[in-house]
């Protein structure tokens, strides 16, 4: 067993288990390093979880928190009142654009496609 991997291991042990117990963020984030590294060596999630003495889905869970990336958060806009740029552009799922309609046009258009 490697050295990381027995750190993990005692730090998991060592923390309280229990519904409503949270893990430290210290802890999850070593975790997710380790099983992160082991997956890029083709170890699967049971494999992983079983390594680090965690149940399954909380690695799982913990893990696709990280590589949904960071929290999505409130980013500044630009509202621009001006005629010239109020146009829709439609695209249906096949790929088809209506591009350059006013907002009467959209509306229109979407009733006839229904």
């Amino acid at each position: 067993m490697s050295r990381s991997l027995a750190r993990i291991r005692e730090l998991v042990a060592g923390h309280e288990a229990g519904r409503g117990k949270r893990y430290p963020a210290s802890v999850q984030r070593e975790v997710v390093r380790y099983a992160l590294r082991r997956r890029d060596e083709g170890a699967s999630w049971a494999t992983i979880a079983d390594e680090v003495g965690l149940w399954f889905e909380t690695l799982r869970r913990w893990c696709a928190r990280e590589d949904a990336g960071p929290a999505t958060s409130i980013v500044p806009v630009e509202v621009v009142d001006d005629e010239e740029r109020a146009e829709v552009v439609i695209v249906s799922p096949s790929g088809f654009r209506l591009v350059g309609l006013d907002a009467a046009s959209a509306v229109a258009a979407l009733k006839a496609l229904g």
